[in-house]
């Protein structure tokens, strides 16, 4: 069987798994993807396709939604416990992302996308110290949760925990959840391309731009994120209707969160694999 027939296969089994993934939706994630894959250096793509064993990153971007319990189940890694199911994350009153996995004061479990991505990277930094298959899981993960951390519909704020958008709204006439609006129609609606033609209009930054974008690290990525989306997590309640104009005024956010995850992404791994690129952007 060939590469390009391995890869062929690998997307067509996962698009027949699950047509209602979380996150970004298969669109977004392969948009989050693409966008990475354009901005890896020389030696990141190697380290990668040695990893992958040749799968493309659009490939393997919605895998984690498609086989959740599978990745949960399948992890050796004390610090893994809960990663399967970790797609959204909570911050305190500060929209700061809590970097633990249980709260500091009540001490139940948090649902820790950022979390889950900081310790995904820190391992891959060392990868030769384990095995082909988590090397691949981690890679797997890591892709998929900074693209799951930029989605706006997944992001606990302190004052509404249990509240991610997963109640009934109309969207353009048709019944959904508010989370699915964020999840999907946010991506196909305004933007009905293929996910390299999404990648191409949302990748318009110039280095300098990207640079500052990807300042800091994946917690403080979290917290600008939550600063950035409160308002429309907040602007849209319980049976409401969301109109053709509501689509139209936050498109906007919808690309820059598809391309800052796709910039961020390109950036961890270019850490995390390339030593001059990290040397260069280590202060």
């Amino acid at each position: 069987m060939t590469r390009t027939f391995k890869t062929a296969a690998l997307i067509f089994a996962a698009a027949l798994v699950s047509t209602s993934a979380a996150g970004w939706g298969r669109m977004g994630h392969a948009t989050v993807a693409k966008i990475a894959q354009n901005h890896l250096t020389k030696t990141t793509q190697k380290r990668v396709s040695e990893i992958m064993h040749g799968t493309p990153l659009v490939a393997i971007a919605s895998y984690c939604d498609d086989y959740r319990s599978e990745v949960n189940a399948t992890f050796p890694l004390d610090w893994t416990y809960g990663i399967g199911h970790a797609h959204t994350f909570e911050v305190d009153e500060n929209n700061r992302p809590f970097n633990v996995l249980f709260h500091p004061v009540t001490g139940r479990q948090l649902t820790n996308t950022v979390y889950f991505a900081d310790h995904c990277l820190q391992d891959l930094a060392h990868a030769a110290d384990f095995p082909d298959s988590i090397r691949w899981k981690e890679l797997v993960m890591v892709t998929h949760l900074i693209g799951d951390m930029h989605c706006p519909g997944h992001i606990r704020y302190a004052a509404t925990y249990e509240d991610i958008g997963k109640y009934p709204v109309e969207f353009i006439g048709e019944p959904t959840t508010y989370h699915r609006v964020w999840d999907y129609y946010m991506v196909v609606n305004p933007l009905p391309f293929s996910f390299s033609d999404i990648a191409e209009i949302c990748d318009d930054c110039s280095p300098a731009e990207i640079e500052e974008i990807c300042k800091g690290n994946v917690y403080d990525w979290g917290k600008q994120i939550a600063d950035y989306c409160q308002d429309c997590r907040l602007d849209i309640r319980d049976g409401d209707k969301i109109s053709a104009k509501w689509v139209r005024d936050h498109t906007g956010l919808m690309k820059v969160e598809l391309r800052n995850a796709g910039y961020r992404l390109a950036h961890a791994l270019n850490m995390a694999f390339d030593p001059k690129y990290a040397r260069k952007h280590t202060k």
